[in-house]
């Protein structure tokens, strides 16, 4: 009995969703007739492809090499889809995840570009973490989407854009004690300052935890973790809550939202996060990819140029200060 669609997208669904009465439902059919139609893909295949647990399911060696092939099947039929309603309409509809830390201050002058110099991409922008853009980017709900690199997973190919450095936020006071006192720091000068506590983004943010890993000198007791934006974090410190990192793409925007914030940058090497485009295989040599990338590189680093007019923010009048 050959393999068929209908079997792989119920299959996909059911490691999507781990149990198969919540699959059933993603795809709109009973439980025995999902049921029936995973039992006739492992008889096609000639073994289990899950095992069947009292709190859901986990997927024997075959099922994960399966899930790993029906990926790129459903990944290869959506992009046929795709690209014949594109010939038809000379259109590039293209669905674009952008992590959330990043996404507020680069979709102006990226939405501004491609306006400009590719009008027949028409994106669709979905804003998430990215640890769940690298799920949605598996499931086939998203072209591309531009995180933190590097992921290291062949089948998702990524290309670098920019470099986005991390400054240190607070109010003047506690910055410019820290300024005064070591000059430009180092990430563990800034842990030994009395400078209140280190605020970070909440559990599941990729920021929080490269945040963390630069001031890995910090006590445990004195790192604050729960705000969801770089906007209330920018916030509680102007107001004297503590000091954070700020990457530069960040830091026009919420200067100028923020009066009372001031910044430094730190002795080199700087802690910096590296942002990238990443897309789905079947993509791969698509006409849209080049100009996006470009397009992406050039607001990012537009954004990381405009930090350098901000005081403190400046690497020149960091090296001199």
């Amino acid at each position: 009995m050959p393999v068929t669609l209908r079997q792989l997208h119920y299959f996909q669904a059911l490691v999507e969703h781990g149990s198969f009465s919540r699959a059933a439902e993603s795809v709109y059919v009973s439980q025995p007739a999902l049921s029936l139609q995973i039992r006739e893909l492992e008889a096609t295949l000639g073994g289990p492809l899950v095992e069947r647990k009292s709190r859901g399911i986990n997927l024997t060696r075959l099922g994960r090499e399966a899930h790993e092939q029906t990926l790129r099947i459903l990944d290869e039929t959506n992009f046929l889809e795709l690209m014949g309603k594109q010939f038809d309409e000379g259109r590039a509809l293209v669905t674009i995840g952008i992590v959330s830390t990043l996404s507020p201050y680069l979709l102006p002058g990226l939405l501004q570009r491609l306006q400009v110099t590719s009008p027949r991409i028409e994106p669709t922008i979905v804003e998430a973490t990215g640890n769940d853009l690298v799920s949605d980017l598996h499931a086939g709900r998203l072209d591309a989407a531009v995180l933190s690199l590097p992921l290291g997973m062949i089948e998702l190919p990524e290309r670098e854009l920019f470099e986005d450095r991390f400054l240190v936020a607070g109010r003047a006071g506690p910055v410019d004690a820290v300024r005064s006192h070591s000059g430009r720091p180092r990430p563990e000068d800034l842990a030994r300052a009395d400078v209140g506590p280190l605020l970070t983004l909440a559990d599941g943010h990729c920021l929080a935890d490269q945040v963390l890993g630069a001031c890995s000198m910090w006590r445990q007791q004195d790192v604050h973790r729960g705000a969801v934006s770089l906007a209330t974090l920018s916030r509680l410190v102007a107001g004297g809550e503590g000091v954070t990192l700020l990457p530069e793409s960040a830091v026009a925007c919420e200067s100028a939202l923020s009066p009372g914030l001031r910044f430094m940058r730190f002795a080199p090497p700087e802690p910096l996060r590296r942002i990238g485009l990443v897309h789905r295989l079947a993509t791969h040599g698509q006409r849209w990819i080049d100009p996006l990338a470009e397009a992406l590189s050039d607001a990012g680093r537009e954004l990381t140029r405009r930090a350098e007019e901000i005081p403190g923010a400046d690497p020149a009048a960091s090296r001199t200060g």
